[in-house]
């Protein structure tokens, strides 16, 4: 099997039809698999799901009886994908280039040496349906040290992108991150990759992230401490940690904001020494529900 589709879902009802039809119409010169692995959605994924397998002989679906969590499905559903190449895509985003798969796989057969490639996506805003074009554009611009010094402080994310199995399997040591608690896998993966292999990019849009509230977000006490064990192992900067606390404060503000969770919304605006307009207004939505109400109709998400 040349290419593999990884595919993680969990109660995407709403949008997997969407993901699916996006892949089953790519052309390509080569057969491709769709694996995919559904941590026990309680809605309508899965029938949705098997309406397409009825349909197409090279998707297949593991479901899990109880939830197992981002990281363990993600490793579950990447040991059964056979693809020399694998790339990663979730139920609620969707391939906007029918091509999509050939210029990954071109790329990767071209460059042998590449362990990644990374390439472009538009960001869609589910409330809004408003479309930020191109959103990864500055980073496929970057020559690859910039690349790297972004993804350090910023992190990346696993749209758009496609590996090749053995460099994941040689560089990357899933069972590590089991036993360190890790309980998101793009931060983990890239940073390991970035630094132990040559990569490469697509620099054109060939799939959609789709943004709303019910996306995961690894924002939370945890993504901080996975990043500062990754300063750790590769010595970031003092510079670089200091951002990287800097963007957790910024995100868990932005998380109170959300539920006008005063006692937090305090704790993450006091570090700002020079609070920008944006910060101000997630603190005052973090402590009051009026301002939290009328904010909200400005909001993306």
């Amino acid at each position: 099997m040349e290419f593999s589709i990884h595919l993680m879902t969990y109660n995407c009802e709403k949008f997997i039809s969407q993901c699916l039809q996006s892949i089953v119409e790519q052309k390509t010169n080569f057969p491709f698999e769709i694996v995919i692995g559904d941590d026990a959605s309680t809605d309508k994924t899965v029938e949705i799901i098997k309406s397409y397998i009825d349909h197409h002989d090279n998707i297949n679906i593991k479901i899990h009886e109880k939830n197992i969590g981002i990281l363990n499905n993600f490793i579950d559903t990447f040991n059964r994908c056979n693809g020399k190449y694998i790339f990663d895509i979730a139920g609620d985003d969707w391939l906007s280039n029918v091509n999509a798969l050939q210029l990954l796989y071109n790329k990767l057969e071209d460059n042998p040496s590449f362990g990644f490639v990374d390439s472009g996506y538009d960001c869609y805003f589910q409330k809004t349906k408003k479309i930020i074009p191109f959103k990864n554009a500055e980073n496929l611009d970057a020559t690859k040290n910039e690349y790297i010094q972004r993804h350090k402080v910023n992190g990346t994310l696993l749209m758009g992108i496609c590996y090749r199995k053995s460099t994941l399997e040689k560089h990357v040591n899933f069972e590590d991150y089991v036993k360190k608690g890790f309980d998101f896998e793009d931060y983990p993966i890239i940073t390991d990759l970035v630094f132990n292999t040559d990569f490469g990019f697509v620099n054109s849009q060939l799939s959609v992230y789709r943004q709303h509230r019910e996306s995961h977000s690894k924002h939370n006490i945890s993504g901080l401490k996975v990043m500062l064990y990754f300063a750790k192992k590769y010595k970031y900067s003092y510079e670089e940690v200091e951002k990287i606390h800097q963007n957790y404060n910024k995100q868990m503000l932005h998380n109170a904001s959300l539920t006008s969770d005063k006692k937090s919304g305090r704790k993450h605006y006091k570090p700002f020494r020079q609070p920008v307009l944006r910060n101000f207004v997630y603190f005052l939505s973090s402590q009051s529900h009026l301002a939290r109400k009328f904010f909200n109709l400005f909001r993306k998400i």
